[in-house]
């Protein structure tokens, strides 16, 4: 992120959010800072890592400390390879769930529409048999008057 703004565009405010981890790469700090740097920075704090670097015993003779940061970024990465096959294979399972229960929900809005059909067809027979006992009262009443 710059912190001089392009013209015609003003910063209202710069929220700091810190990335923590539970691996340790042993990464001097001034390397993690270089993603919010201007463009003009970077080449001295890139200057600046390599004396860093070129101060670690070992470098300047051809022996390299960087295999351990490659073993614990192979490490990570192993892990995060895993994690990302168990989440494909639940996602193919939830695929297939979310099938049956597509499936599930249709058969139950088939039986919904059979069950209003249902309670419609009884409705009118409610209807039809109240006019019936209706002519049946109206008999009865008759031949108790007679």
């Amino acid at each position: 992120m710059q912190t001089r703004a392009p013209p015609g565009i003003s910063i209202g405010q710069f929220v700091k959010d810190e990335i923590i981890t539970d691996i340790d790469l042993n990464i001097p700090s001034e390397f993690l800072k270089l993603g919010t740097d201007e463009i003009s920075d970077i080449g001295r704090k890139l200057d600046k890592g390599v004396k860093l670097l070129e101060a670690l015993p070992g470098i300047k003779e051809g022996v390299s400390m960087l295999p351990d940061i490659k073993t614990g970024i192979d490490a990570m990465n192993m892990k995060f390879d895993a994690f990302t096959d168990e989440q494909r294979t639940f996602n193919q399972k939830m695929g297939s769930h979310t099938k049956r229960l597509d499936g599930y929900i249709e058969e139950q809005r088939e039986h919904n529409k059979r069950f209003d059909s249902y309670i419609e067809e009884q409705r009118e027979h409610n209807k039809l048999m109240g006019a019936h006992n209706l002519r049946l009262e109206q008999i009865l009443q008759k031949l108790v008057e007679k």
